[in-house]
């Protein structure tokens, strides 16, 4: 009589299976908390952004105290890209050459650097809304009359609305030429975003010395 077909017990063919099934289950588990971490992660980041951006635009109309208001006043962050967030932020250095610029000054002509090749040049950026630009404001006017005679020219660059700007250079009686950029644009070629600072332009276009941040460090720049 042939012998009966060994037989498994029972319970034990099912556990290979059971084991797959919860190491797929936990695999998936796993992928699905990764990827909506990543998803997370990058919403944060996109909204970062924005805000940063945000940010930017209303930064322009904070003022802040100091002594001489030394590149603090309107200091501006300006990331609005993780390329933009390698610029310079320090201002560009001596031996580096101005760049050109040509924008339309308070008067209605255009105010072009280029146009100044030969003399020397205090270049400021201002603000009408920064409180150390008003303090360096007569500063700017004594220097224009004492040096009109000697080469050396002041050229300012505001920022922002026309009638403001207008406003503060007809209550200081700003003679030199004052020109207007929209945002940062000539500020971000300079390589610095804030007010008041100040570069000296050689007779040739390049950079005397480094940037001079707030009242005493610009007025430094021509002693």
């Amino acid at each position: 009589m042939p012998s009966a077909a060994h037989r498994p017990p029972r319970g034990r063919s099912s556990l290979p299976g059971t084991v797959l099934v919860a190491v797929l289950v936990a695999f998936g588990l796993i992928s699905a908390a990764t990827l909506a971490a990543v998803y997370q992660l990058a919403n944060q980041n996109g909204r970062l952004l924005l805000r940063l951006d945000h940010l930017e635009r209303r930064l322009g109309r904070d003022d802040s105290s100091g002594d001489d208001g030394a590149g603090r006043a309107h200091l501006l962050p300006a990331l609005t890209t993780l390329t933009e967030s390698r610029i310079e932020r320090n201002g560009l250095h001596a031996g580096a050459d101005a760049p050109l610029f040509e924008l339309p000054g308070l008067d209605g002509q255009t105010v072009s650097l280029r146009a100044y090749r030969g003399r020397r040049v205090l270049l400021v950026f201002s603000d009408p809304r920064c409180g150390p630009c008003e303090q360096l404001a007569p500063h700017l006017v004594r220097l224009q009359m004492e040096h009109a005679t000697n080469g050396l020219s002041v050229v300012m660059i505001g920022r922002g609305d026309a009638r403001e700007n207008r406003e503060k250079a007809r209550q200081y009686g700003f003679k030199f030429p004052v020109a207007l950029q929209r945002r940062w644009e000539v500020s971000k070629q300079y390589g610095i975003f804030a007010t008041p600072v100040a570069f000296l332009i050689h007779e040739d276009g390049v950079i005397a010395r480094d940037v001079g941040k707030g009242v005493n460090e610009i007025l430094a720049l021509v002693s």
